[in-house]
C-alpha cells in the first residue's frame, strides 16, 4: 500500500509538473521581452540624453582667445546668401527654436551681413540642424522655410521664424505663411507631405559629421570649388567681434 501510495504520488506530481511546464515557459517569454523591452527604452533614454549633453556642452562661451577647431562642413543645395565665389564662407547650423540662434540673429547676423555678406566678402550658408528632443517644432518650422523658397520666399520666412520664436506650431506657420502673400494651399501641401524632412535631417547629418555639437555652430573657412569648406569652428551666438577677427584673417591670407 505504502509503495501504491508513493507510485500514486510520484504519477500526481509529474501531472502537476507537466501542466506547469507550458506556464513556466508563457511566464520566462514574458520575462524575457519585457528585459528586451526595458533594453530598448534605456537606449532611447541613452540617446536622448547624449543629444542633451550635446547642447549644454557648448552653453559655456567659447574664450574669444581661445585657438578655434578645424572642421569641413557640406554646402550641398543649402540656401546662401551673399556672392556664391566670395573669398570667405561662413556655415551657420541652426534650430529656429533655439534662443541662443535667435540670438546670434538678431545680435550680430545684422552686422555680418552688412560688413560682409552684402558686400562680396562673405558667402553665407544656412544649414538645419533641429535638437528634436527639447526643441519639437524646429524639425517642420525648418521645413517650412523650405516650402516658403519654392515661392521665392525662403529667406523671408527664416526671419519671420526667428523672429516669432514663440509661435512656430504648424498652424502658426500656416499663418506666416499666409503674412508672407504665399499660395497658402501650396505651402500647406509642401509642408503636410514631408518634401523638405530629408533635406533637414541631411543638415542634422552632414552637422553631426562636421563636429557641431550643439546650435549655433559655424564653419568659417575659405570658399572652395567643391560642396564643402575647411575652416576654423566656432561654438554659441559669440559677439561679432569673434567672426570679424576670423573673417579679416581669412581675408589677408593668414
Amino acid at each position: 500500500m505504502i509503495v501504491l501510495g508513493l507510485v500514486g504520488s510520484l504519477v500526481l506530481l509529474a501531472a502537476v509538473a507537466s501542466a506547469q511546464a507550458p506556464t513556466a515557459r508563457v511566464e520566462s517569454e514574458a520575462i524575457k521581452s519585457d528585459l528586451e523591452a526595458i533594453k530598448s527604452e534605456l537606449e532611447d533614454v541613452k540617446r536622448q540624453l547624449g543629444q542633451i549633453l550635446r547642447l549644454l556642452q557648448p552653453r559655456a562661451a567659447q574664450a574669444p582667445n581661445a585657438p578655434p577647431s578645424h572642421a569641413r562642413a557640406s554646402v550641398a543645395d543649402a540656401p546662401t546668401l551673399g556672392r556664391p565665389d566670395a573669398p570667405v564662407t561662413l556655415v551657420e547650423f541652426s534650430d529656429y527654436q533655439c534662443p541662443f540662434c535667435q540670438r546670434f540673429f538678431l545680435a550680430t547676423l545684422p552686422a555680418l551681413k552688412r560688413d560682409y555678406i552684402d558686400t562680396g566678402k562673405v558667402r553665407y550658408v544656412f544649414r538645419d540642424y533641429p535638437l528634436d528632443q527639447i526643441h519639437p517644432q524646429a524639425r517642420k518650422a525648418a521645413e517650412a522655410a523650405h516650402c516658403a523658397g519654392d515661392q521665392g520666399k525662403y529667406w523671408e520666412m527664416h526671419d519671420l521664424l526667428f523672429r516669432n520664436q514663440k509661435a512656430l506650431a504648424v498652424p502658426q506657420l500656416g499663418e506666416h505663411a499666409r503674412s508672407l502673400g504665399l499660395q497658402v494651399p501650396a505651402f500647406d501641401a509642401c509642408l503636410v507631405s514631408g518634401k523638405y524632412a530629408e533635406r533637414v535631417s541631411k543638415g542634422l547629418e552632414d552637422g553631426l559629421a562636421a563636429g557641431i555639437q550643439g546650435t549655433p555652430g559655424f564653419v568659417v573657412g575659405k570658399t572652395e570649388p567643391g560642396p564643402s569648406v575647411e575652416g576654423a569652428t566656432v561654438r554659441g551666438a559669440q559677439p561679432a567681434d569673434v567672426f570679424r577677427r576670423l573673417i579679416d584673417q581669412l581675408l589677408a591670407g593668414k
